[in-house]
């Protein structure tokens, strides 16, 4: 049995992973409202691509898989008569990728929704083709010689790289798989209002730079985002979505970004109480961190929903430890500023490098929310960028910030504090209590 059983839920309730998308996911996506209905009218109105850009950790993934859930839904239960189905998994790019090799890899996800959606599509009067061939082909052995050696991998591990050589005995080539599955595509969704397959490309800020998120999109334009038939969510952090959304190339493919906030402060109670209910076994469930202790996490960790289930999952371990999950709640909430002391006084061992000047950059970004770029350093009382980059440097080595580099000026993009550095703000600050001061 493990700890979340043992204190009474079926299931982490502060676990940090995205929201899936199925009821339960509606249930847990509180404060989200009217994000959600933006992003459902652009995928079901508009013939660009939505974006999503938001910080790290505010909720982009999970709002995605939400809205094809409820749009599929729509769908299913006759509310809509457009075919909106989401492919589960998100795609993510890499430097390494090519439009061809990108292709193949959502194509094999494409072929395999158009197998799992058949009978759905077919009752309700969708142009869907006998899929029983491409489905023998999709669960036949895949060879792959990629790195040397072979290996066998059925339908969920097909990646259809340039090194698999796959069993034709079906008679499919891998062209002829793919002209098929584009042809599927056109022929079920030949019109914008008949709708389509919901993709994401998530975490675009892995690529590192705009220009490398750049040029693949720019890649991928024809061959990808403008298949028929599909519809792509595109979701970012550090600005990388705003940037390639205004490439002259990917205008009228890519819409302007939905910007993803904070959730605010009024939500997080609900939030919260309505994870520990949705994860509850009984009325006799043991929550080591309630909606106060909660809120004040969030409010710590600058306002990021990752930071404050991360701080919540980790200081229940704390209290399980030291015998104190059933304390009063508000033992508890003094318990949790212990544990924070606790930490603080670890991660501030790694600071003996930073010295004051850095010290005031750092809190000055964070009683300005967190978030900067280098372009702003007179506001940090800099004369140029090259006069703050050494005291950036030393914080970023303390694992205070983060921070992505543009290589299109080789200057630092965005900046932003880490998690440690959140907590390691709230000792500087005294512990006092910093709620409502970052609105």
């Amino acid at each position: 049995m493990n700890l979340w059983n043992k204190l009474g839920f079926s299931d982490n309730p502060y676990s940090p992973r995205p929201i899936q998308g199925d009821e339960q996911g509606v249930k847990l996506l509180v404060g989200r409202d009217k994000e959600l209905r933006r992003l459902t009218t652009y995928l079901k109105s508009s013939d660009t691509h939505p974006t999503l850009e938001g910080p790290n950790g505010v909720g982009k993934t999970s709002l995605v898989a939400v809205a094809g859930f409820l749009l599929k839904k729509e769908f299913s239960e006759g509310a809509s008569q457009q075919a909106l189905i989401p492919i589960s998994e998100p795609f993510q790019l890499t430097v390494d990728d090519s439009a061809a090799v990108f292709k193949r890899r959502v194509l094999f996800r494409v072929a395999q929704a158009f197998i799992d959606n058949h009978d759905l599509l077919k009752s309700k009067g969708y142009n869907i083709p006998d899929s029983s061939n491409v489905a023998r082909w999709l669960n036949s052995p895949i060879l792959s010689t990629q790195g040397g050696g072979l290996n066998v991998a059925g339908v969920l591990g097909v990646t259809a790289n340039s090194g698999s050589a796959a069993n034709t005995s079906v008679g499919f080539s891998e062209d002829g798989f793919t002209t098929t599955v584009l042809t599927w595509l056109r022929e079920c969704f030949p019109t914008s209002s008949s709708g389509g397959f919901i993709c994401t490309i998530d975490n675009l800020e892995l690529l590192e730079t705009s220009k490398n998120a750049r040029a693949l999109l720019e890649g991928i334009r024809d061959e990808v985002l403008g298949v028929k038939g599909l519809r792509w969510v595109l979701c970012g952090a550090r600005g990388i979505t705003r940037s390639v959304a205004s490439s002259p190339r990917l205008q009228g493919v890519l819409a302007e970004p939905i910007l993803i906030n904070p959730i605010a402060d009024q939500y997080i109670e609900n939030l919260i109480t309505e994870r520990l209910e949705v994860f509850k076994l009984d009325d006799e469930a043991i929550a080591p961190v309630d909606s106060r202790g909660f809120g004040h996490l969030y409010a710590v960790g600058g306002r990021n929903l990752r930071n404050a289930m991360k701080y919540s999952e980790d200081f229940s371990f704390w209290a399980v430890e030291h015998g104190a999950e059933r304390s009063k709640s508000d033992d508890l909430y003094g318990l949790i500023e212990a544990w924070m002391a606790e930490l603080a006084d670890q991660y501030s061992a790694d600071t003996s490098s930073v010295g004051g000047r850095a010290w005031g950059v750092f809190e000055k970004l964070a009683s300005t929310g967190g978030n900067t770029s280098p372009s702003q350093y007179e506001e940090f009382g800099f004369e140029s960028n090259q006069a703050m980059r050494p005291h950036l440097r030393s914080l970023e080595e303390a694992n205070l910030i983060e921070s992505a580099i543009d290589d299109t000026d080789n200057r630092r993009k965005t900046i932003g504090i880490t998690s440690r550095g959140w907590i390691v703000n709230y000792m500087r600050s005294g512990f006092s209590s910093i709620e409502g001061k970052k609105n």
